[in-house]
């Protein structure tokens, strides 16, 4: 089973991946010194899987391969043949690197790595996914119900919702504040070039822009990267007014709305951490979000196949959150 290094990123037919299997993302992190590479593996012709893969050079070990939430598969392929070829990619990228470090998408199947002599690093992490695909009657009606009341309740606030592409401007406001509220909260969240970097190499249909405003200033936002057959939530802003009359429940609501009206299939919202941000957790699942179970993390470097199989079964440890925080 060989991955074929392509030129351009491709995914199979259907497939709405994630934001890091999308070849925006590859472009935007080259912008800060990654190196992008794509893979194809094909059964008869057919696409039936594909991976992104970031090289990065560590400081004193040398090239990285970072495979996050990959590979995408075509649908129909079997688990089987999921866990052979997330192996047999890992081992194609150390004959070029020092390691490989792989967080593999489950999408509700078991982990394709969970057998394998690879040595875990940190437990599976959970996402938040919104499916877009049912009718607009059917999505309402998955809210839950004090988030559908807050909903109601903001709806008939006075805000004014208004859209748009993100101006390519490293210094926009929304960047700014969002900037400042992380410092203040303590979040990580991937750096304000990166989102330069998307605005920039994506064009006008890689973003889309909701702001919420209050006789004509703006007291909330939330900032969406358009990728394919799917949408992630980025990072978004709330003040104090914004807060008041729940204009996040609008924002994201009418988003989802415009995004379902665009034919994408569905929206991530961010990692699930229950116990770190436990209201964060309740608004996106309010949202009538699905709990996605990623794939634990694992490395394979020189010398942690025999750690790894020294240390089965013990537990990994748990899981720490990096979600961006509203």
């Amino acid at each position: 089973m060989e991955w074929i290094e392509t030129d351009r990123a491709a995914l199979p037919a259907g497939c709405a991946a994630p934001m890091q299997q999308h070849g925006r993302y590859g472009e935007a992190c080259a912008a800060l010194g990654a190196r992008p590479q794509h893979f194809q593996l094909r059964r008869g012709g057919d696409l039936a899987g594909s991976a992104l893969v970031l090289i990065r050079r560590w400081p004193l070990f040398g090239d990285f391969a970072l495979l996050s939430r990959g590979p995408v598969w075509a649908a129909g392929v079997s688990a089987e043949t999921r866990a052979a070829g997330t192996l047999a990619l890992i081992r194609q990228l150390r004959t070029q690197v020092r390691g490989v470090m792989c967080t593999p998408e489950s999408d509700g199947a078991p982990d394709p790595l969970e057998d394998s002599d690879l040595l875990p690093m940190v437990t599976p992490g959970h996402v938040a996914r919104l499916d877009l695909t049912p009718p607009r009657n059917a999505r309402r009606a998955r809210l839950h119900g004090k988030w559908r009341n807050r909903l109601v309740r903001a709806e008939a606030s006075g805000l004014t919702v208004r859209h748009a592409p993100l101006p390519e401007d490293p210094d926009h406001w929304l960047l700014l504040r969002e900037a400042a509220q992380a410092r203040t909260r303590g979040y990580r969240r991937l750096p304000r070039a990166f989102t330069h970097a998307w605005t920039t190499h994506g064009g006008r249909d890689a973003t889309r822009l909701f702001t919420a405003h209050s006789c004509g200033t703006p007291v909330a936002a939330m900032l969406f990267l358009r990728h394919g057959a799917s949408a992630s939530y980025h990072i978004g802003w709330c003040g104090p007014e914004g807060r008041r009359l729940n204009a996040h429940n609008l924002l994201l609501w009418h988003a989802s709305d415009w995004l379902a009206s665009r034919g994408h299939l569905r929206l991530e919202l961010g990692t699930l951490d229950t116990v770190g941000t436990p209201g964060l957790a309740r608004f996106k699942l309010g949202a009538g979000a699905e709990d996605l179970r990623l794939g634990a993390t694992r490395l394979d470097a020189p010398g942690t196949r025999p750690l790894a199989r020294l240390l089965r079964p013990a537990a990994l440890p748990a899981y720490a959150s990096s979600s961006a925080s509203q």
